[in-house]
Order: C-alpha cells, then sequence, then structure tokens
C-alpha cells in the first residue's frame, strides 16, 4: 500500500468561510460524480506511535487496523477542512482519497459524513449538526457506521477497514 506523503485538494475547490461551520471547501467549478475530491497525506503510524502521539496531545485517527493517522492541523493543510452533513455530496474513493458522490456545482460547499471514516467508537461530537436534512442525526458518533442504514445508503464507500467491519457483520 502507498501512503501518500502529501496531501492534495482538487483545484476546483478552495477555502472559505462556511455558514455556521467555520471554514470549509467549496466548489469553484463544477466537480463530476466520482471525481477524486482530495487526498490526505501526511504521517501514518502503527498503533504505538499512535498512542504515544495522543498522549502528546496530537490528534490521531484510525485509517486500518493498524494504521492511524497522525494529524497536525497547523501546517496548513486544507484538506482537513472537509465539513460533515448527514446528506453528504462526497465519499470516501479509497483509504486516503475522497470522492464525489454526486455532482457538485460551483458555490456548493463539499461534505462528507464523518460516519464513512469514524472508527472511534468513544467518539461522540461536541457540535451539532446543523446540515438541515430530513436524516440529520444532530450529534455524530464513531458508531454511526453501524446504523443499518448508513451502510446501505454508503456501502462501499466508507474506509476500507469499515466496508471490512460491515461485511463481517452481513456474513
Amino acid at each position: 500500500m502507498d501512503i501518500p506523503q502529501e496531501s492534495w485538494l482538487n483545484p476546483k475547490i478552495e477555502l472559505k468561510e462556511s455558514q455556521n461551520r467555520g471554514k470549509g471547501l467549496f466548489a469553484i467549478e463544477l466537480i463530476k460524480a466520482g471525481e477524486k475530491i482530495l487526498i490526505w497525506g501526511g504521517l501514518y503510524v502503527h498503533k504505538k506511535e499512535a498512542e504515544k502521539a495522543k498522549s502528546e496531545g496530537k490528534f490521531v485517527m484510525q485509517c486500518d487496523e493498524d494504521l492511524y493517522s497522525v494529524e497536525d492541523r497547523r501546517g496548513g493543510d486544507k484538506t482537513y477542512f472537509i465539513n460533515h452533513s448527514c446528506e453528504p455530496n462526497a465519499w470516501m474513493g479509497d483509504m486516503f482519497t475522497i470522492v464525489a458522490r454526486r455532482d457538485i456545482v460551483p458555490d456548493e460547499e463539499v461534505t462528507i459524513d464523518y460516519a464513512v471514516f469514524g472508527v472511534d467508537s468513544f467518539y461522540v461530537s461536541k457540535w451539532e449538526c446543523v446540515c438541515g436534512s430530513m436524516n440529520c442525526r444532530k450529534r455524530i458518533t464513531g458508531k454511526d457506521w453501524m446504523l443499518p442504514e448508513l451502510q446501505e445508503r454508503y456501502r462501499g464507500h466508507f474506509l476500507p477497514v469499515l466496508n471490512r467491519w460491515i461485511a463481517g457483520l452481513h456474513s
């Protein structure tokens, strides 16, 4: 598996202020369904190094059984500013890549449901979702991927580890 060293953001996207959400990513040109939106690069470590990074106060996100991303948001990496929506226009293409779920028009915010990469079962958002979708869950958790309706809606477009776990639930 090739781990990307650098993050990449589609040049059709720019970082702007997002209503009620701080900063967000917005399309400045049409992005077609299936088109790559961003690739998360950076520091990826195994569990022992991840635990050390957590103890040092760094943000750590599990990506696979024994692969973790150590995130440093002070470095100016714009790819971390993708906001959540319970009715998103993007989802996972692979472990590091987010792709358009449908066409995204200019000036539309690019969003993803955090359930597609939320592996930490203890995570509960401190914030309340304000997406306004009929499917809005309000409070986002690291167990949302277990919801049958989300498994159906995003089938095959979770982090690969979650896709495997979901397949195991249904076998």
